[in-house]
């Protein structure tokens, strides 16, 4: 990709190409990105043109756009997303190199850390409201050699997964009428960045590339003409929003901008293939009519194993092997060329708010609203300038007998040569204003209600009920998302191409690295003078199960040959689904399916405060056998149930009642018993104690 005759790189005459469909586009994709992206965020009055009318008209904003945008994207974020890695079948999720270790695990754990690095439910919001906005939303990933995992608390281990999100309008697919990311020919990103940072870029690969990068091509321009290959330019007319627009004007300080494009492409070659240890697999020679050929001595005669059967040909087995190549580059200079970055997957996840045909650009939210919101906008401003012109009565006095009027409280005026006869109302009267149409804003308002209908944005939704019937408003919920599916279904959909994303990712860097993981450790129930407690029953010790994060190491090029199941997990978090659930644990608890613990563990942990302390509490004291798990149903008496004393409230009955409710003559023979009689009978005595 070197640059031609006219000093244009290929990089750039791809986004030319770009650029050019964009503006192609019907309506410009570029003037639709800017008129939304000012729309939502309440500038609505810009471009009006210079006249007297418009300098005096009220320019009053009801952005209903941002108001229903915002309950959709807090409706969609409501519910939280996680990521899970299955193994394909109960025995793949771990490598034959390293039996020891589930693969599933180790990514789950990494992924959990990732994305709790790069925030991303918050990142999630974002990415909502650019597609609320202007139709995409871009999640772009890459590797940072230079980021130190953990802070580099478990050792010199370096490189992370890096997220950014990216405006659509600064991403171009080389097939534009398919949306399918990883079915482009190419893809190109746009961005801006400072000319000192972009020549220390190139100068750094130059220096790194045959030691670190191991592939591609570097600038090979000395310092003088590399400084005047990047330049400062003011190609910043494309860049979404009036901040794209606007920039540090260019000093000494290096504060000056060039514009940049990244271009993804993907290269295949032939390649032997591996097995999951990385040794060369072989398969039978076959001739032209497809049977196996041997291998023969230099006189013909076939060679014989060790059995006297003849030694089939070997060739290994070679595969299509497909990978990324980025390019990063100004109008006229490389900064790198054609770096293979080993990945298999383009590292950029797409969506849309709303599919469009034939083309990868999304249909926003506000598209459809514009029209709406300015004919309330506009039915407002004239409204008010009507009140303003018509709304106060004006004062008509004869000029002959009154030399001026004044509307000062309290003021006396004086009239000369008023008539015998004539009234007052012949001096001075009060014109009354002219009534406005009732019809103007019982327009607005049904305006703004069928728009909010058409979208789904219902009273509950937004919050215009009284939460008085849980269970009708609950039913009016869950009716009111459904306009919203297809938009969250496209949500997880993104997620999930993330998913695949950072596997692909983890796999091709990270080699063998720590990773902080949840172990579940077995430990025996000691008493106050730490010694082992015995179980009365059994004789053995008695034992209690802790789940603790540890570091353990992890060889992340496995992910490389295995393949792992992949889906996004979601659960409701809103007002009344708790109480759904809560009421749904409680009914579970009652009727006998779920003990105490099982109950804890469940329920949400605002309703009860310091809930893991009285988990931990409870499991000590049930493994040391002072508190039994309570019996179904003993922790959530009916409503109006009287407590009897005989049991204790949250645990079953202890074994001195037990015993009292055994008939007279067991209960005499009661510890002659053998354990598990005993135990039979304590079950019995229990019942009829009841």
């Amino acid at each position: 990709m070197r640059t031609k005759e006219n000093n244009m790189t290929r990089a750039w005459e791809l986004y030319e190409l770009g650029r050019n469909y964009n503006e192609s586009l019907t309506p410009n994709q570029y003037n639709l990105v800017e008129t939304n992206t000012e729309f939502f965020t309440g500038n609505q009055w810009l471009r009006l043109p210079n006249t007297p009318a418009m300098l005096g008209l009220p320019k009053p904003t009801f952005n209903i756009l941002k108001r229903v945008a915002s309950l959709f994207i807090a409706s969609l974020t409501s519910s939280g997303t996680a990521l899970r890695f299955e193994p394909l079948a109960y025995y793949d999720g771990s490598n034959l190199a390293d039996p020891d270790h589930d693969a599933a695990a180790f990514a789950n754990a990494e992924v959990e850390t990732l994305l709790e690095k790069f925030k991303f439910d918050y990142r999630v919001r974002d990415a909502l409201y650019d597609g609320a906005m202007v139709g995409d939303y871009c999640a772009h990933f890459w590797f940072d050699p230079d980021k130190k995992p953990y802070g580099g608390a478990f050792g010199a281990y370096r490189g992370e997964i890096e997220m950014e999100l990216l405006d659509g309008i600064n991403v171009m697919f080389g097939n534009p009428n398919d949306r399918r990311v990883q079915e482009q020919p190419y893809i190109l990103i746009v961005g801006r960045d400072t000319v000192e940072h972009l020549r220390w870029e190139a100068e750094r690969f130059k220096k790194n590339r045959k030691d670190f990068y191991k592939s591609g091509k570097a600038n090979d321009a000395t310092d003088e003409l590399l400084e005047a290959q990047i330049q400062p330019d003011s190609d910043n007319d494309k860049m979404p929003g009036i901040g794209g627009k606007t920039e540090i004007i260019e000093s000494e300080a290096g504060t000056g901008k060039a514009l940049y494009v990244y271009l993804y492409t993907k290269v295949s070659k032939e390649e032997p293939m591996r097995d999951a240890n990385g040794e060369v697999v072989y398969e039978d020679a076959l001739d032209a009519e497809g049977n196996p050929t041997y291998e023969t001595a230099e006189d013909g005669a076939p060679i014989l194993d060790s059995e006297g059967l003849p030694v089939p040909k070997r060739k290994a087995v070679t595969q299509i092997v497909t990978t990324v190549h980025v390019t990063k580059a100004t109008k006229t200079a490389i900064i790198y060329e054609d770096v293979d970055t080993g990945l298999g997957l383009y590292p950029l996840a797409w969506g849309n708010w709303e599919k469009q045909k034939n083309q990868y650009h999304g249909r926003a939210l506000v598209t459809g609203l514009i029209p709406n919101q300015i004919f309330i906008n506009s039915m407002f401003a004239t409204a008010m300038r009507h009140l303003q012109l018509m709304a106060f009565p004006k004062t008509v006095y004869n000029a002959d007998l009154i030399s001026k009027w004044d509307n000062e409280i309290g003021q006396a005026i004086g009239v000369h040569g008023l008539q015998p006869g004539n009234g007052i109302s012949q001096v001075a009267y009060n014109l009354q204003p002219a009534e406005m149409s009732s019809q103007i804003f019982a327009l607005i308002d049904k305006v703004m209600t069928y728009t909010k209908e058409c979208l789904g944005a219902t009273d509950v939704q937004m919050g215009n009920v009284k939460p008085d019937n849980t269970s009708a408003i609950m039913v009016m919920q869950t009716q009111s998302e459904v306009p919203l599916e297809n938009i969250r279904a496209g949500l997880y959909e993104w997620v999930e191409d993330i998913g695949q994303i950072l596997l692909d990712m983890m796999g091709t860097y990270y080699g063998e690295r720590p990773v902080v993981v949840d172990h579940e450790f077995e430990e025996p129930v000691t008493d106050a003078s730490g010694a082992p407690v015995l179980d009365p029953m059994t004789g053995m010790m008695r034992t209690q199960k802790f789940t603790r994060r540890v570091v353990e190491k992890f060889d992340f090029s496995q992910f490389k040959h295995l393949w792992l199941n992949l889906r996004v997990d979601v659960g409701a978090t809103t007002y009344f689904s708790e109480i759904a659930m809560t009421q749904t644990l409680d009914n579970l608890r009652r009727d006998g399916t779920l003990d105490v613990l099982q109950y804890l563990e469940r329920i949400p942990d605002k309703l009860i405060p310091k809930k893991q302390a009285l988990i931990d509490e409870l499991r000590g004291r049930i493994a040391e056998g002072t508190q039994a798990n309570a019996a179904a149903g003993a922790a959530i008496p009916e409503p109006g149930s009287p407590v009897s004393g005989d049991f204790a409230q949250g645990g079953e009955l202890d074994a001195s009642k037990k015993v009292q409710g055994l008939p007279q003559q067991m209960e005499a023979q009661f510890d002659n018993l053998p354990n598990i009689a005993k135990k039979t009978a304590l079950a019995q005595g229990a019942m009829h104690a009841r």
